[in-house]
């Protein structure tokens, strides 16, 4: 999208960062944040301007997987939970032929809901793990994957990778897309953090993108 501005005679083009067509829409959830709100506000991003996945074919052929970026495991934490109060899970899994289901790892869970008020004097962020959680894994140099489920819905949860999750999630296998995932933004220099990237999680369908907010460190997103 271009915009042009004048300023003391000088015709200056600019070019602003658009929703793709095929990008699917954020409906903010019911007395919650907005996640476009979320995103500018708390994190310094913007919806689709700051996008690093956005579904430009389709959303099954839109990239979702990781490699490790350096030495060291990848860290990866929840940051908010505004989804369901049952417990949540996330992990990962190796890459492999979509046609099989992935071999979930399990690394963290949660029962436990935030609230605006949490956001708005950041109380209970993060969200408290349960016992044995740990947030930081080593998948070696192969790509992979990240995930998230609930208890609450029982149908093994959501994938990075859109295509996956077209294929074995059957509730969700017209509204494959969910995960929205961002490069980490520094708030004093307001330069990207290398190798850290921001994920919005959509597990229901009302696509808030705000089910839980996570971080990951340590990685570059690939193609499949």
């Amino acid at each position: 999208m271009k915009s042009i501005l004048i300023v003391l005679g000088l015709v200056i083009v600019t070019t602003a960062a658009a929703q793709t067509s095929n990008q699917p829409k954020v409906a903010p959830g019911p007395g919650e944040p907005d996640w476009a709100a979320l995103l500018r506000d708390r994190y310094g991003l913007s919806l689709h301007g700051d996008l690093s996945n956005p579904v430009r074919e389709s959303a099954e052929k839109t990239p979702g997987l990781f490699r490790k970026a350096g030495p060291g495991p990848v860290q990866f934490t929840p940051l908010i939970a505004l989804g369901l109060e049952t417990r949540t899970r996330g992990g990962w899994y190796a890459a492999s032929n979509k046609k099989s289901a992935p071999r979930l790892i399990e690394i963290w869970s949660y029962v436990f809901k935030n609230t605006t008020d949490d956001l708005k004097n950041e109380r209970n962020l993060p969200p408290p793990l349960e016992k044995g959680s740990v947030v930081s894994f080593d998948p070696g140099e192969k790509p992979f994957g990240l995930w998230v489920s609930n208890d609450g819905l029982a149908d093994g949860g959501v994938y990075s990778e859109p295509a996956r999750v077209a294929l074995h999630n059957q509730r969700l296998k017209k509204q494959p897309y969910k995960a929205m995932i961002y490069p980490v933004r520094d708030s004093k220099t307001h330069k990207n953090v290398p190798g850290s990237f921001l994920i919005g999680w959509e597990y229901s369908t009302n696509d808030d993108f705000q089910d839980v907010v996570c971080r990951v460190d340590n990685v570059t997103l690939v193609a499949d």
